[in-house]
């Protein structure tokens, strides 16, 4: 069987959302949102920000974590 192709990005969103590490999302429009992820697909991610929040990918322009600690296992 073939290994999946290396995606960086599924890492780091399931690596900050197993950790539960605190991120902050700025939008394309530059709008920030600060909580914690709660889930992904291909197309959206989930953020809990004292409530559920369903971001597209597409409107996302960065994705950090709030106090700058984290670090990607590689």
């Amino acid at each position: 069987m073939a290994k999946a192709p290396f995606n960086i990005q599924d890492q780091y969103l399931n690596q900050s959302r197993k950790e539960r590490v605190k991120v902050i999302v700025t939008m394309m429009s530059g709008d920030k949102l600060e909580g914690y992820i709660k889930s992904f697909d291909n197309f959206s991610v989930l953020l809990d920000l004292n409530c559920d929040v369903l971001v597209y990918k597409h409107a996302i322009s960065t994705i950090t974590s709030a106090d700058g600690s984290f670090r990607l296992h590689q």
